[in-house]
C-alpha cells in the first residue's frame, strides 16, 4: 500500500511539474508573441500612418506657400507668419518625418553610421519644428494687434515688421541650438542618435520639449486669441452708427469663423505636444529603470503613437483653415484658380485673415472687419 501511495504522490506531482513547466512555457510563448506583435505593430504604425501623415502635410504645406506667396496675399502680415510656418514646416516633415518612417518603419537608420548626418538631421529639425510653432504664436498676436485701435500697436500689424520677426525668430533657434549641433552623436548604449552631454540633455527636455513645444504655443495662441475676440466684440457693441442687419449678420458670421480657425488650431496643438512633453519627460525619468522586454515593448508602440501624433502641429494648419472657414476655402480656390495671372482680383474675403484696410486701384479692393464684408 505505502509503495502504491507513494507511486501516486509520485506522479501527482511528476504531474504538477509538467503542468507548471507547460504554463511557464506558455506563458513566456505568449509574452514572445505579445512583444513581436507590439513591435510589428509600432513598426506598421510607421510605415502606413507615417506615410499617409506625410502626403497630407506636403499637400497642405505646398498649398499653403502657392497661396500665401501669391501676390494678392504680400500685403498681409498674418500670411506672411503663415508662409514661413508652412515653409519651416515643410522642412520639418522632410528631416523629421520621413527620415522617422525610413528608420522606424523600414529599419533604414543613416544616422547610427554617418555622424554629420545625426547632427544635421537633429539639428535641422529642431530648428525647423521650433519655428513653425512660434509663427502660430505670430499669428495668433498679428490678430490681436490688427484689432486694437490703438496706432502703437496697429504699427506692430505690417508686412514689414512680420518679415523682421520671423527672421530674428529663425537667427534665435538657430544661434540657440547651437549646443544640439555639438552634443549630438550616434551612441553606442542607446543605439541611437541622441545627445551626449547630460547636462544638455536636460535642458533640451525641460526647457525646449516641455516649454517651448508643450506649453508656449497653446498658452500664448489661447491668451492673444481671446484677445482678439474681446477687441472684435467690444468694437461690435461700441459702434455709435447702426448697422444693417445683413451686415451684422456679416460681422458675426466672420466673428464665428475667427473663433473656430484659432480654437481649432489652438486643439490640435494640445493634442500634439502635451502627449509628446509627458512621454518625453516620463522616459527621462524612467530611464534608469530596469524593464521587462514586455513593457519596453509597450512604451515603444505608445512612443511611436505619439511621435506620430507630434506631427500634426505640422500638417493641421492649412486643413484646419480650410475646413472651419468657408471664407478661406473661396480665397483657396480663387488664388489657386489666379495663381499665373497678372491681374486679378481674390476676394475682399481676404480680410478675414487679416483686417487690415489696403488699396489697390482697380484690381484688388480689401476692407477692414470692422467696415462692410461682401460674402
Amino acid at each position: 500500500m505505502n509503495n502504491k501511495q507513494n507511486e501516486i504522490k509520485s506522479r501527482t506531482c511528476l504531474h504538477l511539474i509538467i503542468r507548471s513547466f507547460s504554463i511557464i512555457f506558455f506563458l513566456k510563448t505568449f509574452a514572445m508573441t505579445s512583444i513581436e506583435t507590439l513591435s510589428s505593430v509600432s513598426q506598421q504604425l510607421n510605415i502606413y500612418v507615417g506615410i499617409i501623415l506625410f502626403i497630407l502635410g506636403i499637400i497642405g504645406c505646398l498649398w499653403n506657400i502657392l497661396i500665401f506667396r501669391h501676390r494678392s496675399f504680400r500685403i498681409s502680415s498674418c500670411c506672411t507668419y503663415m508662409l514661413i510656418g508652412s515653409m519651416a514646416s515643410l522642412i520639418q516633415l522632410f528631416f523629421g518625418l520621413l527620415v522617422r518612417i525610413l528608420n522606424e518603419g523600414f529599419q533604414i537608420d543613416w544616422t547610427l553610421t554617418n555622424i554629420a548626418w545625426c547632427k544635421i538631421r537633429n539639428y535641422t529639425t529642431q530648428c525647423a519644428s521650433l519655428t513653425a510653432l512660434s509663427c502660430l504664436v505670430w499669428t495668433a498676436m498679428d490678430r490681436f494687434f490688427s484689432t486694437c485701435r490703438q496706432i502703437k500697436w496697429r504699427y506692430l500689424n505690417s508686412v514689414y515688421f512680420a518679415k523682421q520677426v520671423c527672421l530674428l525668430t529663425l537667427i534665435f533657434w538657430m544661434l540657440i541650438s547651437i549646443p544640439t549641433i555639438i552634443y549630438t552623436k550616434p551612441m553606442e548604449t542607446t543605439k541611437a542618435c541622441t545627445i551626449s552631454s547630460s547636462i544638455w540633455s536636460g535642458i533640451s527636455i525641460y526647457f525646449f520639449t516641455l516649454f517651448c513645444y508643450g506649453i508656449f504655443p497653446w498658452f500664448f495662441m489661447s491668451l492673444f486669441g481671446l484677445f482678439a475676440l474681446k477687441n472684435l466684440r467690444q468694437y461690435h457693441r461700441q459702434r455709435v452708427n447702426p448697422l444693417p442687419i445683413v451686415v451684422v449678420t456679416r460681422m458675426a458670421r466672420l466673428d464665428h469663423q475667427l473663433t473656430s480657425m484659432l480654437f481649432l488650431q489652438i486643439i490640435y496643438s494640445i493634442i500634439s505636444s502635451i502627449p509628446y512633453c509627458v512621454e518625453d519627460i516620463y522616459s527621462n525619468l524612467t530611464q534608469t529603470t530596469m524593464k521587462t522586454l514586455y513593457r519596453q515593448a509597450q512604451e515603444n508602440l505608445a512612443h511611436q503613437i505619439i511621435r506620430l501624433a507630434f506631427y500634426l502641429n505640422y500638417i493641421s494648419l492649412f486643413y484646419v483653415n480650410y475646413l472651419s472657414s468657408p471664407i478661406f476655402r473661396r480665397i483657396s480656390k480663387k488664388a489657386l484658380r489666379n495663381l499665373f495671372k497678372r491681374k486679378n482680383d481674390v476676394s475682399r474675403d481676404i480680410t478675414v485673415i487679416n483686417h487690415q484696410t489696403y488699396s489697390k486701384r482697380k484690381n484688388l479692393k480689401i476692407s477692414t472687419i470692422y467696415g462692410t464684408t461682401h460674402m
